[in-house]
């Protein structure tokens, strides 16, 4: 570009907003480089506001908003060759869990030998940059999601679990079920290989008491209720399953039981009020026993509940004479 034409600040201007468009809003040293920018033009459009700095390297242009994507793109470009998003930002990227308030990065030793300021903190944007060092990153433990060097969804759920409870290994293993991101052979496999890593004996004990009923469920306070009813050694609902013309939260049909949750532990309105009365009346009028907990009696009264569903459900299966838990 001929910096001495007419009218090239307003090209220039138009090509910046063309690179962080496809950039999710970020603009790299490498960009400018491309665009012709030296060190003193970079350093002028930084004091003048019109480029925002994110990480070392990286930019925005002002007034611009800078997406979950940008932070991550940001991150990678802020080390040496070779880094990755990981841990808990890969499975965000990988749609597994929401996005963590930090970005999670994991490359060589190679890649964070600098510690220049800047480069793992963002001033302006409100995020740092957790850094993990690994001797060796396989490739096959690596991909790309819209241009981002990323760890699998295998890799990612192993690294997670080094921090993460059971519930919310429990949660990411399902939503990935969900959306068919990862494979469990490769999960296992990439389990085996990792013995004495921090969070392996808690992953593989999620990963063999994973049940498919989980990927049927609609919502965190279902999959909560799941684990309780799974740590009280109950026999496991169908979820989510149709009666008549009514969807059930939860459903043990050699029971006769249903179990509905109110996960806010009040109704929407008096239209919803009447609509699960009406649901509760004609559910017992088929001959099942309904039952609803709400969510205090989930969060704040666990033990309570999970014992006065054991009651229930014995209770029930004394009624009709048949074992607590269904013949295989």
């Amino acid at each position: 570009m001929d910096f001495r034409k007419p009218g090239y600040e307003r090209e220039l201007n138009m090509r910046l907003r063309e690179a962080a468009l496809v950039n999710d809003g970020v603009i790299t040293s490498e960009n400018l480089a491309a665009l012709g920018f030296s060190r003193g033009m970079v350093t002028r459009r930084k004091a003048s506001g019109l480029l925002i700095p994110i990480l070392k390297g990286s930019y925005a242009l002002t007034g611009a908003a800078l997406t979950e994507r940008g932070r991550l793109r940001a991150a990678v470009n802020s080390g040496r060759e070779g880094l990755v998003v990981s841990h808990a930002s890969a499975l965000s990227l990988h749609e597994m869990i929401s996005s963590p308030a930090s970005v999670h990065v994991t490359g060589t030793t190679r890649a964070f030998r600098d510690s220049i300021a800047g480069r793992w903190e963002s001033e302006n944007f409100g995020f740092r940059v957790v850094r993990h060092e690994t001797r060796h990153l396989p490739e096959d433990h690596v991909t790309e999601i819209d241009g981002i060097r990323v760890t699998t969804a295998e890799r990612s759920v192993r690294d997670y679990a080094a921090t993460a409870a059971p519930a919310q290994i429990t949660r990411a293993l399902t939503q990935g079920e969900k959306e068919r991101v990862f494979c469990w052979a490769k999960l296992r496999a990439i389990a085996a290989s990792s013995r004495g890593h921090r969070g392996i004996v808690t992953l593989n004990a999620e990963i063999d008491a994973w049940d498919p009923v989980f990927a049927d469920t609609a919502s965190d306070p279902e999959i909560d209720s799941l684990l309780m009813i799974r740590g009280e050694s109950l026999p496991l609902p169908l979820v989510n399953v149709k009666i008549g013309r009514w969807t059930v939260d939860f459903y043990w049909p050699h029971l006769r039981l249903v179990v509905e949750l109110d996960p806010y532990g009040t109704h929407s309105g008096k239209e919803s009020h009447r609509r699960d009365h009406r649901k509760g009346i004609e559910l017992e009028a088929m001959g099942l026993r309904v039952v609803r907990f709400t969510w205090e009696d989930r969060y704040l009264h666990e033990q309570r509940t999970a014992t006065e569903l054991r009651k229930i459900m014995e209770h029930q299966a004394r009624l009709l004479r048949c074992p607590l838990f269904p013949p295989r």
